[in-house]
Formats: structure tokens, C-alpha cells, sequence
């Protein structure tokens, strides 16, 4: 450390506060003086002069310190003006430098808009899925989701947010940790009826939902605890902001009309404000109460446990910790439940914060969004690193003007302003360009990769712009403090004799350090798109045991049964039950159809459990996966979703309610109950029925998610079923699945007048919305990796060319003496493959470091994959030798004599 530096900065302060208060005596001396002349010559002798004169001035003291602090102030001013003044100055001839040189500029604007406006793009979607929290909601980091976690039937801890109705009015009663807590789900339903209905999504919270959010209404007012009791809640509903507008026509006067929610009608209090969403980022288009959902679900809703289909989201107290909340609420539900269940009984209660899932577990958004922060900020690092080494190559060929500047009298501080200067303009406009690419590929990122998320707002708002701006500079610091530290310590003598042959043939480490950072940080985004890419080549070739994309499921919206005598509720089932018949047959009947059935319990849908009985075991065997699960279907049913059958015969239309009861079993529970016999001819024991008799074995088929263990599944033919309930239509189409959609539902709104909605469906659907976060990786990570690929070999091009364009002398020199253009076209591919080489081994390193933390993000994908490295390994070297050819070429057809005389 030199300490003389700092020594002579304290002793220029210092002598610069001597001097101000010396001016400042001296001032007052002279006033002093001339106002005892003036007394003197009024006639007051020179002592009296002097006693006046003090005694008109004041307290000397005081103002010393007056006139010093108007003197600083004049100074600071005039050097901030100074500052000013020489910082525009810097700029003006910074723009006046680089519209010099065109393309320079260009490629080091677009490297830095695709690095700043690649960062902004991942902030506003980041922001909005961890960092902003739901729209309108007050304080939601106070905000928690309760779950429950008790043992299941196997032993295995199980966590839920599915709760009932009891425990929301135990814990609102019983809790002294939580100041409030609020009931909601959700639930498809249709605006309007029939031929006019849409498909709406539809909140049902408890009055006491938006005060315990904050929430305000955006028109009109939310409903009340007297609209929500339960057996006399009112038909009110809040609709949202954004169905307001659009079907709605944002009409002022909205207030007390009517809506048709299904086959009944409401009346509109409220609007909600744009963007609300409650606590999920899930659009909802209407709010109802809750108590007006609960009594369709249940009669005995409010008082039963196992009625467990709300979730619950409460506000913690000030000063309070999520174990103590878990403490609290465990004794509360300890206390109040009164049902028989032992697990549930000693179960545990906790609270999480609202971006987990139903099963306290972040979403797959969620984690991969963590990663696109660390993938985008390495991108940026990858353009800085980029940047930073044109400009160090820039600054060696700036080397007499630098020392020219200094040796004239600039201070070395007006030198590094002026370098910064160009860096900031650099990065404002980078940063400028960057925004116009965060609007579009936010926008397009918001359609593709996250649709079901309820966007609202432009993707470049208030805290992107300022995002945007801090990113812009710290990316000016970054790409301008290496050039202005190495222009600032120039040999003045050298330079100022050197000609460009000696000031830019010299390789700096830190240049060649810097492409190796790119090389490097441009590995580890290829390897973790490589195995998102694997991941998501494994998701969409799992063998599901079904065709999805081959699938259409039919949903009927008939009118609810509320009201009804329990006498009157089975006769409509009955009926219904029979029109899915009559609706099966039409189905059939259509041209477009190739096979179609009825099913009760379909997959990643509906799946039922009921008491079943296997001769020869005491108990049936629990696996992994749960089970076993039973579905009710008609024949066909496994034809139309693509279920092979492995041994026996499917169901046929002569299997029915009134036949000889039969099942299917699938390939795993053939296995289980059954491994050394054959499970054809054996018998089940479902419910208290008497024996069905298996008659065919399948293919095992995914039940509800593309992760999950084997379980045992059985079918039986429809109307041989009891105590489950819940019917699809599943049609298999002849060709294009979409072409078939407005045909199924003008056919079967023909058939029954009942009907108030007909919801067609591709079963493919509920496989995308699994497949997403694989498929935002696979996505981000390629697009960023791409773009740090195409960064690094930009700026692996542009130091070889500069170098090559700088070593003009040596290379000529060379040929002079006898090398031939092979070995100099070597020379300058083997400095960029040795490079990247280095750069490789390091970005392998850390590549495999870093792949550990990986491995939950990744589909049956190694991090570790052996064809990710290698692939990897080999396109970056094909790319530096790319990139080194052209100038490879350029150093090959140098005229030595031409070479010779360059200065």
C-alpha cells in the first residue's frame, strides 16, 4: 500500500481548510481595519475606534464560522458545476468517439442489450411469481397457507391443504397466533347458458377473505358475513376487473344487475381492482360465497371432517414465527377434531408461505425461476466479460493518446471519469435497446411458457425500468473499471515512443482471462440446456400407458340439486346416469368418431378408492403409489384412450349393471396380488358385493402425474359401481382432435334441454400443465445458452481479430523469416482453441459442482450426463475454431514488405 498517496490527499485537505480559514481571517481583518479608520477620522481615538468597531461586528467567533460555511458552500458548488460541466464534456466527446467507429459500437450495444434486456425480462417475470406477492394484497409476506400432515394408510407422513369447514371455524376461534384467517377455493362454471355459455373460473371465499388481504374494491363493495351464512347466504357475486371490461364494457352503472352463473342468476355488487387474484396467480373471473358452494357440495358441510376441499390462508401476528404458528395451530386442531380418524387426529398443522403448493412443496415455476435469475445474470456476465475485453483492446491501441493526455497535464482521476464516461454511455444505451427486448420477450415468455399465470400490467413497468436501470450500472461499472485501471498506468516515455507495433502486439492476461470466462461461464449454461433438453426428451417419450393426444373429455353441466329431497336427487342421478347412454351412442353415431366410451374415474382427472376384498390376503399390500383405485367403464374405454390389453378381453357392451360382475386388472396389481398365479379368473371383493371375476389384465397407465410410483388399478364395467360418481364422455377422433370440439357440443346440447354446458376438452392439456416447468427450462436455459454462445463467439472473434490486426509487425516478421501462411493460420486458431480448451475444463468443473442442486429440477436426467458434457465440449471448440478462421485468413494473405513498414 503507499502510503505517501494517502498522506499527500490528508495534507491537501488539510492545507485547503488552512488556507480557507487564513482568507476568511484576513477578510476580516481588513473590515475590521477600515471601519476603525472611518471611526478615527469621525473623531474616536484609535482605542475607541477599535472597542466601536468590535462591538458593531459581534461575536468574531460566530461569524468565522458563518463566512466559512458561505465559502464551502460557494465551493462545493462551483466544483459540483465544474464536475458537471467536464462530465458533459466527457460524454459529448465520448459520442463523438464511438460514432466514429460505427461497428465497434454496434456490437458492443447489441452484446449489452441482450445481456441487460435478457436480465429485465427474467426480473419481471421473477418479480411477479417470488418476489411481488398477489396484486392488491396488504403486507402478503404475512400471509401463510395452512397444511395439515398426518401418517396415511401405509405410514408415510402425508401434507395437504385441503381442509373443511370446521377447521377454518376452529382455528378463527381457537388461534392466538394468527390476527385473521380466511376460507376459498376454486371451481370451474359458466356464464350464461347453452348455445351462449363460457367456460368462467370461479372463487368461493368467506366474507372475511378480502378484509384479511386488504383488499379493495374497485366498484361498488365485496359481500358481508350476513350474504355468507351458511343455509342463508344471498346470491351475490364480485366479478373481476378484467371481465368487467371485456364482457361488460367496463359499464359504470353496472352495480345491481344480474348475472347467469350456471342455471341460476346473481346479482352484482362489486367489482374487484385490476390485477386481483386472491392469493394465487390464478385468473378468477367471478367471487362467490362460500356458503353458496358448500351447500352443493355437502348438506353437512359446515359440520363433518371429511368435507375437505378448502384451503386456508391466514395472517400472522407481528413478532411471530412460523413454528410457533405450527404450534398453535397443531393444539388447536388437536383440540377441536372429534372424528375417529387416529392419523388425522395426531396430525400436525403448519403454515407456508403462499407461493407453495397444495403440498407445502414450491411450485416447478417456482424452482426453475430461481435458476433463470442465476442463468441470466451469467448471461450478462458473459457480455460484460465480452465487452470489457473490446475495450481493453480498444484502450492497447489508445495507448499513445492516453499518455499524451497525461504528459499534457490531465489529472489521472479526469482520465478514469472520461473512460467511465464512455463505459456509461455504452451501457445506457445497451440498457435502452435492452428494454425494448424485455417487452417483447417478456410478452412472448407470458403466452408461451406461463399462460396459465394471471399476467396483468405492461412486462416493462415501473420496477423493471428500475431493475433495468441498476443493471445498466453496474454493467457500466463492471465493462469500464479494467480499461481505466490499465489506461492510468502507462509507461509515459514508452508510450509516447512506441508505435502501434509495440503498443498492440502485447497480450494482456486479463484479456485472454476474460475470453476464458466467457468460454467457461458459456459451458455450464450449455450443459444445464443440454439436460433440460434430455429431461424434457424424457417427459414427452414416457410411456404413459395411455394416448392422451389422441383423447377428447366431455364434461356435463347440468343444473345443481340443491333444494332437493334425497328421493328427488336419486331419480336425476338416475337419469343422468342414463343419458350419458344416450349420449354415448350419439357420440358413436358421428362421422369424425373413431371410438368413444363412458368412464367414471378417468386419468388425471377423477380417481376413486373403495373397501376391497382379495381371497387370500388378510390385507391388500400398500405400494408406494397409493391404490388400489378403481374406475367404472364402458367397452371400448380402453381402445379409446390406448390402454394395450395385455392378456384376457376388455369389457363388451354385453357387460353390464344387470351381468355377471367382471374386472380388469392392471399389469401391477396382477403382479402384487397374484405373483404366481395367473390373476385371470380370480376374484374381487369390491365393497360388500359378491366375487368379480377378473377377466383381463393391462398395460399399467399414469393416474395422475408424469412422477409417480406404481399403484394397483382395477376396472369394472359401468353401472356395476357404487358410491362413486363423477362421469366423462372420452372420444378418440378420427383425425385432428380440434376439428371435433364445436361438433361434440352442438350434438349433445341438441339431445337434452337440461344441459347448460357441454366443456370439451384434449386430455393432452392436463400433460402440458405438468410438463411446464420442464419445458421453461428446456426453453430458457437454450435461449440463454444460445445467447451466450453466440456472445462468446462474438467476442472470441473480436480479440483475435483485433490481435491479428495488432500483431501486424510480429506477423510479418515471421513470414519474413521464413514460416509459411500454415503455420501462422495455426498460430492464431491454436491461440483461440487453447482458450477455449481452458475454458472448457473450467466450465466442466463447474458444471459438475453445480449440477448437484440440479437434480429435483431434471426428468430420470443424470446431471452428470455423459452426452451433455461431450456435446457440449465438442460445439465449443467447432465454435473458437469458427470464429479464429476469418482471421485466421486475414493473418495468412499479410504481405511481409506491406507488414515490415506498419507502424
Amino acid at each position: 500500500m503507499d502510503r505517501s498517496r494517502y498522506r499527500r490527499l490528508f495534507r491537501l485537505l488539510g492545507g485547503r481548510r488552512e488556507r480557507l480559514a487564513a482568507e476568511i481571517d484576513e477578510e476580516m481583518r481588513l473590515h475590521l481595519e477600515l471601519r476603525i479608520a472611518q471611526l478615527v477620522e469621525r473623531g474616536f481615538t484609535p482605542e475607541a475606534a477599535r472597542m466601536e468597531a468590535l462591538r458593531r461586528f459581534g461575536d468574531l467567533e460566530q461569524a468565522r464560522r458563518e463566512l466559512t460555511r458561505i465559502e464551502r458552500r460557494k465551493e462545493a458548488s462551483v466544483r459540483v458545476r465544474e464536475w458537471l460541466d467536464g462530465l458533459l464534456h466527457d460524454v459529448r466527446f465520448a459520442a463523438r468517439s464511438f460514432v466514429r467507429s460505427p461497428g465497434f459500437t454496434a456490437v458492443v450495444v447489441v452484446t449489452l442489450a441482450l445481456g441487460i434486456g435478457a436480465n429485465a425480462a427474467v426480473f419481471g417475470i421473477v418479480d411477479r411469481l417470488l418476489l411481488r406477492g398477489p396484486e392488491h394484497v396488504r403486507e402478503p409476506d404475512q400471509l401463510v397457507r395452512l397444511y395439515l400432515t398426518h401418517r396415511d394408510p401405509m405410514g408415510e407422513p402425508f401434507t395437504g391443504s385441503w381442509l373443511g369447514y370446521v377447521s377454518y371455524l376452529a382455528i378463527g376461534d381457537g388461534s392466538r397466533t394468527l390476527e385473521g384467517v380466511a376460507a376459498y377455493s376454486r371451481s370451474e362454471g359458466t356464464l350464461d347458458r347453452r348455445a351462449e355459455a363460457a367456460p368462467i373460473d370461479v372463487g368461493h371465499v368467506t366474507a372475511d377473505f378480502f378484509p384479511l388481504l386488504g383488499v379493495r374494491p374497485h366498484l361498488g363493495r365485496f359481500f358481508g358475513p350476513d350474504e355468507d351464512r351458511p343455509g342463508a347466504a344471498e346470491r351475490v357475486v364480485v366479478l373481476s376487473h378484467g371481465l368487467w371490461q371485456g364482457r361488460f364494457g367496463a359499464d359504470p352503472d353496472i352495480l345491481g344487475r344480474t348475472l347467469v352463473l350456471g342455471d341460476e342468476t346473481w346479482t352484482i355488487i362489486g367489482v374487484a381492482p385490476s390485477g386481483f387474484t386472491g392469493v394465487e396467480l390464478l385468473r378468477v373471473d367471478v367471487w362467490t360465497p362460500m356458503s353458496l358452494r358448500g351447500a352443493t357440495a355437502s348438506p353437512d358441510w359446515t359440520t363433518t371432517w371429511d368435507a375437505q376441499w378448502l384451503q386456508l390462508v391466514g395472517r400472522v401476528r407481528p413478532g411471530t414465527t412460523r413454528e410457533q404458528v405450527a404450534e398453535d395451530l397443531t393444539a388447536v386442531h388437536r383440540a377441536a377434531y372429534t372424528d375417529t380418524d387416529q392419523a388425522v387426529a395426531e396430525g400436525r398443522m403448519s403454515g407456508a408461505p403462499l407461493r407453495f403448493d397444495a403440498s407445502a412443496r414450491e411450485t416447478g415455476e417456482v424452482g426453475v425461476s430461481r435458476w433463470l435469475i442465476g442463468v441470466s445474470a451469467i448471461v450478462l456476465l458473459i457480455a460484460c466479460a465480452n465487452v470489457a475485453n473490446l475495450l481493453l483492446a480498444r484502450i492497447v491501441s489508445r495507448r499513445r493518446e492516453v499518455a499524451v493526455r497525461l504528459a499534457l497535464g490531465i489529472g489521472r482521476r479526469r482520465l478514469v471519469r472520461l473512460l467511465l464516461a464512455e463505459s456509461a454511455l455504452l451501457a445506457a444505451a445497451g440498457g435502452l435497446a435492452g428494454l425494448a427486448l424485455a417487452y417483447w420477450g417478456g410478452r412472448l415468455m407470458r403466452v408461451t411458457l406461463l399462460p396459465h399465470v394471471a399476467w396483468s400490467g405492461s412486462p416493462v413497468d415501473g420496477r423493471v425500468l428500475a431493475f433495468t436501470a441498476i443493471a445498466a450500472l453496474g454493467t457500466a461499472l463492471l465493462i469500464g473499471i479494467g480499461p481505466a485501471v490499465q489506461a492510468t498506468r502507462p509507461d509515459l516515455t514508452g508510450a509516447l515512443r512506441a508505435g502501434a507495433r509495440e503498443g498492440g502486439g502485447r497480450r494482456s492476461r486479463l484479456r485472454t482471462s476474460l475470453t476464458v470466462a466467457q468460454v467457461s461461464l458459456s459451458v455450464v449454461l450449455l450443459i444445464g440446456a443440454a439436460l433440460f433438453v434430455r429431461s424434457l426428451w424424457n417427459v414427452r417419450t414416457l410411456a404413459l400407458g395411455l394416448e392422451p393426444e389422441r383423447v377428447l373429455a366431455v364434461s356435463l353441466s347440468f343444473p345443481t340439486l340443491a333444494g332437493a329431497s334425497d328421493g328427488e336427487r336419486e331419480l336425476e342421478r338416475a337419469r343422468r346416469r342414463a343419458f350419458h347412454d344416450v349420449a354415448l351412442q350419439r357420440v358413436r353415431a358421428l362421422p369424425g368418431v373413431e371410438r368413444a366410451s363412458v368412464a367414471v374415474g378417468t386419468p388425471f382427472r377423477m380417481r376413486f378408492g373403495v373397501r376391497l376384498r382379495v381371497t387370500g390376503w388378510d390385507s391388500i399390500p400398500r405400494l408406494p403409489g397409493g391404490g388400489p383405485f378403481i374406475a367404472a367403464v364402458t367397452s371400448d374405454y380402453f381402445q379409446t384412450v390406448g390402454t394395450p390389453l395385455l392378456r384376457g378381453r376388455a369389457f363388451t357392451p354385453a357387460d353390464h349393471a344387470s351381468s355377471e360382475r367382471v374386472a380388469v386388472v392392471n399389469e401391477t396389481m396382477a403382479r402384487t396380488l397374484w405373483p404366481d398365479r395367473d390373476a385371470l379368473g380370480q376374484c374381487l371383493f369390491i365393497q360388500t358385493a359378491d366375487c368379480s371375476r377378473v377377466v383381463g389384465v393391462v398395460a399399467d397407465a399414469r393416474r395422475a402425474a408424469l412422477r409417480e410410483e406404481p399403484a394397483m388399478q382395477y376396472f369394472i364395467p359401468a353401472g356395476q359401481e357404487s358410491g362413486i360418481g363423477g362421469s366423462l364422455l372420452l372420444v378418440r377422433p378420427r383425425g385432428e382432435p380440434a376439428s371435433l370440439v364445436s361438433v361434440l357440443r352442438r350434438e349433445l346440447l341438441a339431445l337434452e334441454p337440461s344441459l347448460i354446458y357441454v366443456d370439451v376438452w384434449h386430455m393432452q392439456e392436463a400433460i402440458l400443465e405438468q410438463t411446464r416447468p420442464w419445458r421453461l427450462g428446456a426453453t430458457m436455459f437454450v435461449v440463454f445458452g444460445l445467447l451466450a454462445l453466440l456472445v462468446a463467439a462474438v467476442g472470441l472473434y473480436s480479440v483475435i481479430a483485433y490481435g491479428v490486426a495488432q500483431r501486424t509487425h510480429e506477423l510479418g516478421v515471421r513470414l519474413a523469416l521464413g514460416a509459411n501462411r500454415g503455420d501462422i493460420a495455426r498460430l492464431v486458431v491454436g491461440h483461440a482453441v487453447a482458450s477455449t480448451v481452458v475454458g472448457l475444463a473450467i466450465g466442466i468443473a463447474l458444471a459438475l459442482v453445480g449440477g448437484r442442486f440440479l437434480v429435483a429440477l431434471l426428468f430420470e436426467t443424470s446431471p452428470r450426463h455423459p452426452a451433455a458434457f461431450v456435446g457440449v465440449s465438442i460445439v465449443l471448440v467447432l465454435v473458437s475454431v469458427a470464429a479464429s478462421l476469418l482471421p485466421a485468413r486475414r493473418a495468412t494473405r499479410l504481405d511481409p514488405a506491406i507488414a515490415l513498414r506498419a507502424e
